[in-house]
């Protein structure tokens, strides 16, 4: 591999590469990548940069001219980075690469390193990082150049031990980075993401508490969210700020003497690190503004908080905290396309009187139904986002046929059914889970599988459809429709159980008549 070379590099005494005896390729297919990281590097006070725009033009540039450094995407046309990679390892050229990737699978970061990748970054970066992962290899690299001329000359034994034991931690410490950013990349629920951060703060500390605390502007103080190892603890309990000077706000000592760690009077700030020998405290914040802050108390075995421990829950926070912006903005987003939906829908049923607040009627039966069916927080969250939107694909009906007084051929029947894929077809691409779309797409299908659009049968017909077919079903009975009026209230119930083991799931008709007060 490419390390066996490393001692060609430029290797300077201090903690930072001779930047103007360096020479750097870039490797990207976008050209704004390319041109802004080239004038950061030259800005740097790098001293030769080229660019390429795929794989095969840097190898072209590698023939003629040798690089310090490379920065390359992974994912490009002609020949992609992993390819320039299985070259430089082939050939031996001695050169530093640092892959650039919107996709930091933990899978494709083992493959890059296995084949000489150096370090990674995840788009989109900022260009500080570039400095620091250059900073971060000339390290690795001055301590790999050193162990290796501690072997060659053979000097004293417990030398090359400790610089070893200084690369095996951290090559542990740059797995666990990689890890904190494969699993981040891949919670999208901030319940998820907050259980996670402590969890994770507590075994990358090697600390038995862990603690985090939201914060409150209103109020000006801290709430318990989430934590690990702590007894009696009640979650949303009230941590007071104190004002100190020049606006400084430090968290209760009382708190903290109780539930994380005794710190003999010394103040812990609420804005900024502090590590203390038997805790550690880092900022959460979002766009400069305080969000939370994450706690770690009792180092195992009697040890103290070391730097390692705060750079590590530095990072932590810091790739949480753009994960809670990132789901906030989604979130966002999300909520403003399902309210612009939820107007369609409203605009589609004033169209015809007689079906005028019927998906909100509709949804809010089957979170009854669902309730008593003891459903889960997270199904019942499903049918509240999806049950409105359930008749959405009724926009593509036309309204002879939607609103026709009389009883529809068989050609009119066949264009009402397809009502679910259009449905389907509109919100599919929303961000909708399985279940979620199964509501829209499934609510029309039957028990004895003579439903539509798919004919699903019995269980194979998902759960929350089954629910909101019941609920659609006594609702359309119980509502005036063009065609006819309003079924009695007893015969609407009537209807349901008899059609039980037919058009519906008998669980749910059951669930619905206790519901409805029978």
């Amino acid at each position: 591999m490419q390390s066996q070379a490393l001692p060609k590099l430029k290797i300077a005494s201090s903690a930072e590469p001779e930047l103007r005896a360096l020479s750097v390729l870039v490797v990207d297919d976008e050209g704004l990548i390319r041109e802004t990281l080239t004038a950061y590097l030259y800005h740097l006070g790098v001293r030769h940069v080229d660019t390429a725009a795929n794989g095969k033009m840097a190898i072209d540039a590698l023939e003629n001219m040798a690089y310090d450094y490379i920065f390359m995407d992974l994912m490009m046309p002609e020949m992609d980075g992993m390819e320039v990679l299985t070259y430089l390892n082939k050939t031996g050229i001695p050169t530093a690469v640092i892959v650039m990737t919107g996709y930091p699978s933990m899978e494709k970061v083992i493959e890059a390193m296995r084949h000489g990748a150096s370090d990674f970054l995840v788009k989109p970066f900022r260009l500080q990082d570039v400095k620091v992962s250059m900073e971060r290899i000339h390290r690795l690299h001055a301590l790999m150049e050193k162990n290796w001329a501690l072997n060659q000359e053979l000097e004293q034994k417990k030398q090359v031990e400790k610089l070893n034991d200084e690369l095996q931690k951290k090559i542990k410490e740059k797995t666990l980075l990689y890890e904190i950013i494969d699993t981040l990349s891949q919670l999208n629920l901030s319940e998820n993401l907050y259980t996670y951060l402590v969890r994770k703060a507590s075994e990358a500390c090697n600390a038995e508490k862990a603690c985090f605390l939201v914060h409150d502007p209103s109020k000006g103080s801290l709430f318990t969210f989430t934590h690990h190892g702590i007894k009696g603890l009640r979650p949303g309990t009230e941590v007071a700020l104190l004002r100190g000077g020049r606006g400084t706000t430090y968290i209760d000592k009382g708190f903290i003497d109780k539930h994380m760690a005794k710190t003999n009077g010394r103040p812990v700030q609420s804005q900024r690190v502090c590590r203390l020998p038997n805790l550690l405290s880092v900022p959460f914040q979002i766009r400069g503004e305080l969000f939370g802050v994450l706690l770690v108390a009792n180092k195992k075995e009697g040890a103290a908080f070391d730097r390692d421990d705060e750079f590590v829950l530095n990072f932590l926070a810091e790739k949480a905290a753009l994960n809670v912006e990132n789901m906030a903005l989604y979130h966002n987003l999300k909520e403003n396309m399902f309210a612009t939906l939820a107007s369609l829908v409203s605009a589609i049923e004033a169209r015809d009187r007689y079906t005028q607040q019927h998906s909100e009627r509709v949804t809010r039966l089957s979170l009854e139904i669902a309730y008593e069916l003891n459903c889960s927080p997270e199904e019942l969250r499903k049918l509240e986002a999806a049950g409105p939107l359930h008749d959405i694909g009724k926009i593509g009906i036309d309204d002879h046929i939607l609103k026709k007084p009389g009883k529809l051929t068989d050609e009119e029947f066949q264009v009402i059914k397809t009502h679910p894929i259009i449905g389907v077809n509109i919100v599919s691409h929303l961000g909708l889970d399985d279940d979620e779309l199964a509501i829209v797409r499934n609510h029309h299908e039957r028990w004895d599988g003579r439903g539509y659009p798919d004919g699903l049968r019995a269980q194979e017909i998902p759960k929350l459809a089954r629910i909101l077919s019941v609920a659609d079903a006594f609702d359309a009975m119980n509502s005036d429709r063009a065609y006819r009026h309003r079924l009695p209230f007893p015969r609407c119930l009537e209807e349901l159980r008899r059609n039980a083991g037919t058009q519906f799931d008998p669980q749910i008709v059951d669930a619905a008549v206790r519901v409805l007060g029978i």
